[in-house]
């Protein structure tokens, strides 16, 4: 199904203006139009497709006939959102929603949660958010009857950007001069509190709901509501059992896609966008049924993107020197982080208690409970064997048929996923980075050794057993420099950070007149894999031109074998990818068997760094146990 636009409803509340006309140009009759509900399944003001094969129909209507478009995390049949996008001329009153539980025993419907992105705001504009201190229900009630509630409240300096989250049971009010993005839950369930006297269109005061809204409110001292940024360059907003909020810049082109698990609704609220060759201005909504699959923007400006709460998982990234953990949700966000040492080689019970440790630390720095995680994955070193769950040997742990999937399902009482940590990084930087718009990729981390790992038709490539992908023991050079693996002339003895400071080293004793000698005060054991990509002497030069030769000859044998959309490269050496990229792509275009063909693989640097492995084990879940 393609992506849907809508038809907004409108409001005509009396503290709105006209921006909504004039700044985003709503076709709305009414004067004042105070809200545009873009988009809404609630029958107070539904939202009505506007174009393609539902064009007329309401948002309501087609997910009644195809509740499969809000995806498989959703809880019910029912859009769980409502999007609008609110113009403030004037002060709102000051109110409160309440919690689900209030809302269903006293009005038979949802709660209200909801997050205010702030589109423009004047330069005296503010927010009521909350409380200044706190207050009983009694003397907050009394303020409200002697107008002097205001006194009580906390009010904050409205900006352009800035979001607020306000839960059930904040009081809170948009004071005049913003125009707001507001994301809801599916209600329309408000206490009015406190309304400045004043009268509707009939000379009549406005309604109260000072009983339901005092018992509603939450009469603490209002706490800062912070999340933790995002690991794809876009940033975390809200996050509730109703749904996730990311703002997102862009300028340029970027690629995305809509997974299985939820819809996709996208709210542009600056700049403009060309969205599948579809114009896609400020002002406008779009919303992707679930599993819509890829997507392409190009443009500049800020879009806010809505999908279901996320699930949460935790990943586990098991080295030789560290054991790292984090907290991620299904769409790759870190929450919460911890860090151990391994101070390998010791008995393994005693390494896998503290990844126990290094999991619940995990969830602890997140804010979250251990019941919220639903499984947890783990990238490993060595060779991990799918079908007994064990560690068949590991060299950098000195382990050897370790029994690592029941010893940490027996610890944890989660659901275990277990995976080579080469492939769990190609696996977080296919979902999460720089993979994350392909179906096929190849990835080759450059660091010590030379990992791998392969993504085709989305699903990683590990071989029968699980020990496969080890793509940095392919050979380029037969009876070549000897390889850890026992073999003579694998890519790894060639193209990684130990083969390249090797070989640095080589050529500067050939070269005593290299002033690469003075880069490293004369000392070649200050040599490592940075040295010949920060240098222009000719001798760095002839290393690095060298060394992206190895490279090419076992990318263009992946090319050759995998043909995927993207080669990805990882590691250390990656951050002198704008050196070897060119080098790469050259000889893909070259030499691969594909040249004969109008499409060709692209050479791209890895996105994630570290993350890659922890957002990868979290997520292996969705590769299957």
């Amino acid at each position: 199904m393609k992506p849907l636009k809508m038809i907004p409803a409108f409001k005509d509340y009396l503290w709105g203006g006209e921006k909504l006309k004039t700044e985003y140009g709503k076709p709305s009759p009414l004067t004042p139009t105070a809200e545009s509900w873009e988009l809404s399944v609630h029958p107070d003001g539904l939202s009505v497709i506007s174009e393609g094969e539902f064009a007329g129909k309401t948002l309501a209507e087609v997910i009644c006939a195809n509740p499969s478009i809000l995806g498989t995390a959703r809880k019910s049949d029912e859009l769980p959102v409502l999007i609008k996008f609110i113009d403030a001329a004037d002060d709102l009153s000051i109110q409160v929603h309440p919690d689900d539980a209030m809302a269903r025993e006293w009005e038979g419907q949802n709660g209200k949660t909801e997050m205010w992105y702030v589109v423009q705001a004047d330069e005296d504009a503010t927010i009521v958010y909350g409380m200044k201190e706190d207050v009983d229900q009694k003397a907050f009630a009394s303020a409200i009857e002697n107008n002097t509630v205001l006194s009580l409240l906390n009010r904050v300096p409205s900006r352009k950007g800035a979001s607020f989250f306000v839960e059930a049971g904040t009081v809170h009010a948009i004071g005049k001069g913003n125009l707001i993005a507001e994301i809801q839950q599916n209600s329309n369930v408000t206490y009015r509190l406190y309304d400045y006297a004043r009268r509707d269109k009939n000379g009549n005061l406005r309604e109260l709901h000072v009983e339901k809204g005092v018992r509603a409110a939450t009469l603490q001292k209002v706490k800062e509501h912070a999340l933790p940024d995002c690991s794809d360059q876009s940033r975390l907003l809200a996050s509730c059992p109703s749904f996730q909020v990311r703002e997102r810049k862009i300028d340029g082109t970027f690629l995305g896609r809509v997974f299985p698990e939820s819809y996709l609704c996208l709210i542009c609220v600056d700049g403009s966008f060309v969205l599948n060759g579809t114009e896609f201005s400020a002002g406008e909504t779009v919303f992707f049924p679930a599993d819509s699959g890829e997507y392409s923007l190009e443009g500049t400006g800020t879009l806010l993107q809505v999908t279901h709460p996320p699930r949460y998982f935790v990943g586990v990234d098991l080295g030789g020197t560290n054991i790292a953990a984090a907290l991620v949700d299904e769409y790759g966000v870190i929450y919460g982080r911890s860090r151990r040492k391994t101070r390998a080689p010791r008995p393994y019970g005693e390494i896998f208690d503290d990844m126990v440790a290094c999991v619940w630390d995990a969830v602890s720095a997140s804010g979250l409970k251990p019941e919220d995680v639903e499984a947890v994955g783990i990238g490993c070193p060595g060779a991990v064997n799918k079908e007994t769950g064990r560690i068949d040997f590991s060299n950098n742990l000195d382990f050897y048929d370790v029994p690592i999937l029941e010893y940490m399902e027996k610890a944890l009482a989660k659901p275990i996923y277990v995976e080579n940590d080469a492939n769990a990084a190609a696996w977080g930087e296919f979902l999460a980075g720089s993979g994350a718009a392909v179906s096929d990729m190849v990835l080759l981390t450059l660091g010590t050794g030379v990992g791998g790992g392969i993504v085709t038709e989305g699903h990683l490539l590990t071989g029968a057993w699980g020990n496969g992908a080890e793509l940095g023991h392919v050979v380029i050079r037969t009876d070549g420099e000897p390889c850890t693996c026992g073999r003579k002339g694998c890519l790894e003895a060639y193209a990684s950070a130990t083969a390249l400071i090797r070989q640095t080293k080589a050529a500067m004793k050939a070269h005593p007149e290299s002033t690469l000698w003075q880069d490293v005060q004369g000392d070649l054991d200050k040599v490592n894999g940075k040295t010949v990509f920060d240098s222009s002497d000719p001798v760095a030069l002839s290393v690095v031109e060298q060394y992206a030769e190895y490279l090419a000859e076992g990318v263009v044998n992946f090319v050759n074998i995998f043909q995927p959309e993207i080669i990805v490269l990882g590691g250390g050496i990656s951050a002198s990818g704008d050196r070897l990229l060119p080098i790469l792509q050259k000889a893909i275009e070259e030499r691969s068997f594909a040249r004969f063909g109008k499409k060709n693989t692209r050479a791209v640097c890895a996105t994630l760094g570290n993350d890659a492995g922890i957002i990868g084990a979290a997520l292996l879940w969705k590769n299957g146990k």
